[in-house]
């Protein structure tokens, strides 16, 4: 009898601590989610931004390495080539700094960030650097474990 006892009690103890496990197990690839989303949106807006007419084809590739295989053949297939014609004619230089982002929405398998960058540009027509603020909405889908971006607004 007080074998049974003991195990109701220790059933009954264990119990919350599973739920307790299970809710820090949420809660931490929650905000693994949450760190990784924000990273993935920071790296390609900051990419975009950040462009050379000297190095187009490198920074357009690195532009293009965290989106999903669709949004960059829609991004490629958009853009064609009138992205680095205007980019080499202008002869533009532009770096960017990311100064505030955040997650508009999560879930498991998608997320939307919010980044804003302080660009600083010049070109042929703007011989001093100028800066600016950009913003850009990023939507991000998980696949394979791997944030990645599958649709982009706001950009200019």
């Amino acid at each position: 009898m007080t074998l049974a006892l003991l195990w109701v009690v220790l059933l009954a103890l264990l119990v919350p601590v599973g739920l307790l496990a299970d809710k820090t197990y949420a809660a931490d690839t929650r905000r693994a989610d949450i760190d990784a989303v924000q990273t993935v949106a920071r790296r390609v807006v900051t990419n975009f931004y950040s462009i050379s007419y000297q190095s187009f084809d490198q920074d357009a590739q690195r532009v293009y390495a965290d989106m999903s295989d669709k949004f960059k053949a829609q991004a490629v297939q958009q853009l064609g080539t009138t992205w680095k014609q205007t980019v080499v004619n202008n002869k533009l230089v532009s770096s960017a700094a990311v100064s505030a982002s955040g997650v508009i929405d999560i879930g498991p398998k998608s997320a939307e960030v919010m980044v804003t960058v302080r660009r600083t540009a010049q070109s042929a027509q703007v011989k001093t650097p100028a800066s600016s603020w950009q913003s850009a909405q990023v939507q991000l889908t998980k696949t394979g474990g791997h944030w990645r971006v599958s649709g982009m607004g706001g950009l200019q």
